[in-house]
Parts: structure tokens; sequence; C-alpha cells
């Protein structure tokens, strides 16, 4: 015990989340970003820190990698599944959820930056980063015992409900995009906007198309019939969903579809399917088909390793401080407002956006009657930028901080590959496993019936509101 309490030199991490605040601090001042997306920059900082740490416990081989880039500071001797393995990584991912678990409680019903639990969000961050600290030293105390029913149960559910929410922030942002694309072009009239978006479509059929073709030449290929069944599969859904989304009835009843929303989904589909063949393991009977190219080639696995952790963790972090933007649409189904018919279009409420603007323009009147100077409007400016939560948050804290928990969750699964990696290999490719493949390709079947159903919806149940 005493080995591994004294692994984590609280020199090493106080210097870096020193050095790490202070830039993140300092580039948000030179950036003039608000208060609020800085706030989420540094969570995603801490996230992505976590999972690199990790990544890097997965095998022996990152515990010395570790100990080589820290010079010595951090020096983890101790067996497999203690320090590095399977049950390493759901350690480090379990002190972060934990972390989010207990951030998410004490900033319950905190409504503005006024409030004075609203610096446990916003700030302290020498002290939150000290606690995720010594959050990672207990987890390495606690016995593998716990950990086997964490990583099988708590962490396996808490990944399956993040990768529905990933899903639906994906449908979602397809529509926001395509509507976009298509007010900016009835806004202004330029045809940039026309050319994007239906190059946008064009693309990511030629994409879907591509990785169609390139799954049935390289991974189906004669005896590989689960691939054959995957690819084929994926590309009558795919299509039916075009088709679908383009139908009279459904334009009729759902004005928003079209192609490039379905474009979207299509390739984000394929993707998956593509990444699971790719990421299937090596046939390990004797005379079986190869239907994995990729998997023998030591190059192609290294790229493979590299490219997927940043690029999965990536993904995870724009997900999540997406979700923590739209939480109001998440949890209520949204709350914009719409006019009634009834109603003057004069007569408008007050939004929070109006009342910053008619304060700003009461300062410059009167700046231009004397009765200010003129630095009250720089010393306003600067204010709305380093804060801009005065007037009530711009996301939901608490459910800011249990979308990540579930995200350190998911986090764990993928480093892991569902809870199947071996700490024998030198190299962990996320996405090489048998149970990896079927989340993968389960991931897509839902992505396209979610994506069918908002298309179906509204004639199916014509009477409901959809928004």
């Amino acid at each position: 015990m005493g080995v591994v309490l004294g692994c984590m030199s609280s020199q090493f991490f106080s210097c870096l989340a020193s050095l790490g605040c202070s830039c993140c601090c300092a580039a948000c001042r030179h950036l003039k970003i608000s208060g609020s997306i800085g706030t989420r920059m540094n969570y995603a900082g801490m996230f992505l820190l976590n999972s690199t740490i990790a990544y890097a416990m997965t095998t022996s081989w990152g515990i010395d990698l570790v100990k080589r880039i820290s010079w010595g500071f951090i020096s983890l001797k101790c067996p497999e599944g203690v320090c590095y393995g399977t049950l390493a990584v759901h350690r480090m991912c379990f002190s972060l959820s934990l972390w989010h678990v207990a951030l998410g409680l004490l900033t319950v019903r905190v409504e503005d930056s006024r409030h004075p639990r609203a610096a446990l969000q916003n700030g302290w961050w020498l002290a939150k980063f000290a606690g995720w600290v010594g959050l990672v030293v207990v987890s390495f105390v606690i016995p593998n015992g716990f950990f086997q029913f964490y990583s099988r149960y708590v962490a396996m559910v808490g990944a399956g409900i993040f990768l529905l929410v990933q899903l639906v922030l994906l449908v979602d942002f397809a529509y926001n995009l395509a509507e976009g694309c298509i007010a900016r072009w009835e806004e202004t009239g330029r045809l940039l906007w026309r050319n994007l978006l239906v190059g946008g479509t064009l693309a990511m059929y030629v994409a879907f198309v591509g990785m169609t073709v390139a799954d049935f030449v390289f991974f189906a290929k004669e005896g590989c019939g689960r691939n054959q069944f995957f690819v084929t599969a994926n590309m009558l859904a795919c299509i039916a969903a075009s088709a679908m989304a383009v139908h009279p009835r459904v334009q009729e009843a759902n004005l928003k579809s079209g192609l490039a929303q379905a474009g979207m989904v299509t390739a984000y589909a394929t993707y998956l399917v593509t990444s699971a063949l790719a990421g299937s393991p090596p046939e390990e009977q004797e005379g079986a088909p190869e239907c994995n190219p990729l998997a023998r080639a030591a190059s192609a696995r290294a790229t493979m390793a590299v490219v997927g952790a940043f690029f999965t963790i990536g993904a995870i972090c724009y997900s999540t401080t997406n979700a923590a933007v739209k939480s109001n649409t998440l949890i209520s189904g949204g709350g914009s407002y719409e006019r009634l018919a009834t109603e003057d279009p004069s007569c408008v409420p007050l939004t929070q956006g109006t009342n910053a603007q008619l304060r700003q323009s009461a300062l410059r009147d009167a700046v231009a009657s004397g009765a200010l100077p003129a630095s009250a409007l720089d010393s306003d400016d600067d204010s709305q930028t380093s804060d801009d939560e005065k007037a009530g948050v711009q996301y939901n804290y608490t459910f800011f901080h249990v979308v990540f928990c579930m995200a350190s969750m998911y986090a764990a699964m993928l480093l892991t590959n569902w809870n199947s990696i071996s700490s024998t290999d030198h190299i962990i490719i996320i996405g090489r496993s048998t149970m990896a493949v079927w989340v993968k390709v389960a991931t897509s079947w839902l992505c396209i019936a979610l994506y069918a159903w908002t298309l179906l919806g509204p004639v199916v149940l014509p009477d409901r509101e959809w928004s």
C-alpha cells in the first residue's frame, strides 16, 4: 500500500496543475473566451488528462513510459490488475466519475454565477485538481473485487446510456447543420451556403459508397459470413433511410427531412461498421480465411492505436461539452418560446440577450451625454466577456457533471475494449475485440433506427408535437 500511495508525487501533480490552469486561464483572457466556455474547456482538459493516463496504464509498457516522461516522479511497481491492465483503467476512470458526482451534488440548483456555490463550478481549480489526485490515490487501494463488479455492471450501464446520448446529439447535429445552411442561404442569398449544403451531402454519400466498396473488398471476402452480413445489412439500412428521407409523405409531415441529414447519418453509420471490421481481432483457427488483413500489420496496428485513441477521446470531449449546452433539450425536451397565433408580434418577452443590449444602449447614451466616462463601456465589455452567467447559467451544472460521469465510464469501456484487453500486448488498439465489434455494429444500427424514427414519427403520430 505504501508503494502505491508513494507513487503519486504531490509535487509533480501540483506543478502540472498550476501550469495547466495558468495556461488555460491566460488563454481564456487573451482570446476573450467567456466564463462558461472557459470552464467547459478546463473540464474537457481534465477528462483528456485522465483518459491519457488511463490509456498509458493499459500495459506495463505504458507504466514504464509514464515513469520516463515524469522523470521518475511516478513509479508504479505492482502486479498486473492493480497498477496496469483492465482494472487499472477502471480505477482511473472511476476516480474521475466519482469526482464529477461530488461536484454535481455540490452544484445542485445553482442558477447564476452570483450563487455562493457557483465558484465550485467555475473556480477553485487547484483544490479540485488536488481532490481528483486524492481520489486516484485512494482508488488504487480499493480491492480488485470492487472494480470487477463495477466494470461489469456499473460502468457498462453508464457507458450504454452515454452511447445513447451521443446518438441523440448526432441526429440533432445533422438537423441543425442542414437547417443552418438553409437559413443562411435564404437570409443572405449567397450561393456559398447552397453549394456547401449540396457539396457536403454529396461528399457524405461518396464516403458511404467508398467505405462500403472497401468493406466488401477487404473485409467481406469469401468465407467471411459475419462481415458480409454486417456490410450488407448496413448498406440496405442506409439506402432505406435515405429513400425514406425524401418520401413525399415523410417530407409533408416533417419539413426538415432531406438527404443532407440522411447523408450524415449514413456516413457515420458506415464509418462505425468499417471501424468495427478494421478493429476485429485476427482469426485464431488455423486455415480460417483472413477477414481482417489489417490485424497482423504492425504499422497499421501502431497507426490505429494512436489515431483511434485521440479520435475517440476527442469525440467524447466534444459530445460531453455539447451535451452540457443542450442539457435543457435532453432533460425536458426543449423550452423554446413559440409565439401564439393571437399574440401581437411586437410584444415579445425580454430575454437575457435583450436585457444586455438595453443595458449596453443605456451606457452608450450615458457616455454620450457626459454622465459617465468613456471607460465605462470598456469595463462593461470586460465584465460581460469574463462572466456570461450573471443573469443565469448557460447550462445545467449538475447535468453537466452527470454526463461527464457517464463519459468517464464510456471511456473506460473503450480503453479496455469493453473489458477484454490483455496486458501481454505491447500496443492496445481501441476497438480490437469481438465485444467492441458488436458494440460498434449495434451502435450503427441504433443510429439508423433513431434517425428513421425522427422521419416516421411525425407520420405515425401526426397529433404529437415534434420539435
